[in-house]
C-alpha cells in the first residue's frame, strides 16, 4: 500500500538522516554571474582531494580535504559559494558534481535558490559563477560537456510549479548561464526527487523519484533541452541514490526495503531491469557508489549504520558481497571512492567523515580514520 507524502516524507526524514524541515527560502529571481574571489590556500601535496559543502543558513561553504596515501584527511581550505544553505540534511544524492573533465566543482545553494561553480587550481577553489537554479530548494547537480543540470524540490519548498530539472550553460570562463526553454517537469508535484545525473556519454538525463517510485529519463537535443521525457515504475521501492558503471548500465539504491537494482538504458532513456530489487538485508539502502573498476557498488544503509557491498557481473547484474562490508560510527550519508580505488569516504549524520580501505583483492573494507567536528548539515561528497 502507497504512503500518504506526509507519512512518506516522515519515515525518510528518520531514515535518510534528513530533518527535512522547511526552512523559508531567500531565493534569487534573476541570474548573475559576476566572479566574486574566493579564499585560497595551496594545498598540501595530496593525490585526493575530498570536498563537502557545509550547508549552513548563514552562508553555504565548501570545505576542501586533503587525503594522503593512507586514507588520512587533513582539512585544507574553505570557500565560500556565495549562497545559502538550509541547516539540515536534504534527502538527497549529489550536491556537489566534478565536471567531467575536472576542471570545475558545481554545488547546490538550497536556501537561496541558486548553484555556484568553481574552477579548480593548484592554489584551491575559485568561484567563477552563481546563477539562479530555475526552482525551490535545489538538491543535485551534473555536468556534461558543458551542460549542467540541477534538480529542484520545488513542490517541497511551497513553489506551487512543482518539482523541476533545470539546464545551465557552462561558458569557457566558468560561468553558468540558464538555458532558455530547459526547465522541465517530472512525473507531478512533490514526488521528493533525490538525484539527477547525467549518463557517462552525456546522451541521458536520469532522476530519481523517491516520494514518487518513479525513476525519469531525458534525452538531451543539440541547444542543451531537456526533452523525450519518459516515467519508468521503480524495481524496488523508494529509489534514492545512483550511479552510472558505464553509458548503459545504471544502479539504484532503495530506501523503502533496503533494496538495490540494476538496469539497461536505452538511447532513448528505455529502462530495461537487470537485477530487481536485490536485499542488502539492512535497513534504508540510500547511497550507491561503485568503484572505478566498475566491479563493485556499495550501498549505505542509513538506519541500520552500516555500508553493504556488491558485486557486478559482467553483464551488469547485482549480487550481494557482504551485507555488512563495514559499520560506521554514525548512520552513513552519502559516499565517495577516490580515483584510485583504495579509499571510501562516507559522511554521517553525527558530522563525520569516515575513512575506509578498500580490499583490492575482495573489495572488503576496513576502518581508517574518522574525522569528527563538520557543522550540523553538512551534505555532499566528492572526491577528485
Amino acid at each position: 500500500m502507497r504512503l500518504p507524502r506526509r507519512q512518506l516524507r516522515t519515515r525518510l526524514s528518520k531514515a535518510c538522516g534528513s530533518l527535512f524541515l522547511m526552512a523559508s527560502c531567500c531565493g534569487c529571481g534573476s541570474s548573475y554571474n559576476a566572479a566574486t574571489p574566493a579564499p585560497t590556500v595551496t594545498p598540501a601535496s595530496s593525490s585526493t582531494t575530498v570536498y563537502t559543502m557545509e550547508n549552513a543558513t548563514t552562508g553555504n561553504s565548501v570545505i576542501a580535504y586533503q587525503q594522503s596515501s593512507d586514507g588520512t584527511l587533513s582539512q585544507a581550505a574553505t570557500f565560500a559559494t556565495g549562497g545559502l544553505g538550509v541547516g539540515h540534511g536534504l534527502e538527497n544524492q549529489g550536491a556537489l558534481a566534478l565536471s567531467n573533465d575536472g576542471k570545475y566543482l558545481f554545488v547546490v545553494n538550497p536556501g537561496s535558490n541558486d548553484v555556484t561553480a568553481f574552477q579548480i587550481t593548484n592554489q584551491g577553489l575559485t568561484q567563477t559563477g552563481r546563477v539562479s537554479s530555475g526552482g525551490r530548494l535545489p538538491v543535485s547537480v551534473t555536468e556534461h560537456g558543458g551542460l549542467v543540470y540541477v534538480l529542484n524540490r520545488s513542490g517541497e519548498a511551497g513553489d506551487p510549479a512543482g518539482d523541476n530539472i533545470t539546464g545551465l550553460r557552462l561558458g569557457t570562463d566558468g560561468s553558468l548561464t540558464p538555458i532558455p526553454g530547459s526547465t522541465v517537469e517530472l512525473s507531478a508535484g512533490g514526488v521528493n526527487p533525490a538525484q539527477i545525473q547525467f549518463s557517462t556519454d552525456g546522451s541521458i538525463i536520469v532522476v530519481t523519484e523517491t516520494g514518487g517510485g518513479h525513476i525519469d529519463t531525458y534525452t538531451v537535443d543539440a541547444n542543451g533541452v531537456a526533452g523525450g521525457h519518459v516515467v519508468h515504475p521503480s524495481a524496488g521501492t523508494e529509489p534514492f541514490g545512483f550511479a552510472f558503471r558505464n553509458a548503459t548500465q545504471l544502479y539504484v539504491s532503495e530506501a523503502g526495503a533496503g533494496t538495490a537494482s540494476s538496469y539497461t538504458v536505452g538511447s532513448q532513456g528505455a529502462l530495461q531491469t537487470i537485477s530487481a530489487a536485490v536485499q542488502t538485508q539492512q535497513r534504508t539502502a540510500c547511497w550507491l557508489v561503485i568503484t572505478p573498476d566498475k566491479k563493485t557498488a556499495y550501498v549505505s544503509n542509513t538506519a541500520s549504520g552500516t555500508i553493504s557491498e556488491f558485486a557486478i557481473g559482467v553483464h551488469g547484474s547485482l549480487s550481494l558481497s557482504a551485507s555488512v562490508a563495514a559499520t560506521t560510527q554514525g548512520n552513513p550519508l552519502d559516499m565517495a571512492v577516490t580515483p584510485d580505488g583504495r579509499y571510501l569516504n562516507v559522511l554521517t549524520t553525527t558530522g563525520n567523515i569516515e575513512v575506509f580501505r578498500i580490499e583490492s583483492s575482495t573489495g572488503g573494507l576496513s576502518s581508517v580514520q574518522v574525522l569528527t567536528g563538520l557543522p550540523a548539515g553538512t551534505n555532499g561528497l566528492v572526491s577528485f
